[in-house]
């Protein structure tokens, strides 16, 4: 059984990644773990359940997932960049983790004059293959 979770959700970019930088991998893995991510942080909510298993297409429904967005939005702020840091490998599955930037804007102490605040988090994606060698999301969340 996987299980898929939610601990948060994103905003739309304003500096996306580029589509691939010096080490990073060129699996079919990779490129639906970024995609996935992209389809998440710009609001595509039905894109980012459509490579999920079927069990876990039937668990997380549209709004589940527009409920994860906005309570990492709500929490960190608006996305304004990403990158990937590693791949870790397993027998059947392969994680993908990526750092996300946000921006919040918010009242200084004191003085109560607008600043910018900036936060990181760590997102997941871990992929997996049917028995048909599709590559499959097996779930997603923020660390």
């Amino acid at each position: 059984v996987v299980i898929l979770f939610f601990i948060a959700g994103c905003s739309t970019v304003s500096e996306l990644a580029p589509e691939k930088r010096l080490g990073e991998p060129v699996t079919a893995e990779y490129k639906l773990s970024r995609e996935i991510l992209v389809n998440f942080i710009n609001r595509d909510f039905e894109k980012c359940r459509t490579n999920l298993t079927p069990e876990n297409q039937q668990k997380f429904d549209l709004k589940k997932v527009e409920d994860a967005y906005t309570d990492i939005t709500r929490s960190l702020g608006t996305p304004v960049s990403f990158s990937y840091l590693t791949e870790l490998e397993f027998v059947t599955f392969k994680i993908y983790v990526w750092k996300i930037k946000f921006r919040r804007i918010g009242k200084e102490k004191g003085t109560g004059k607008e600043k910018e605040f900036f936060s990181e988090a760590l997102f997941r994606v871990i992929t997996g293959r049917t028995s048909k060698d599709q590559v499959m999301i097996m779930g997603f969340n923020f660390l």
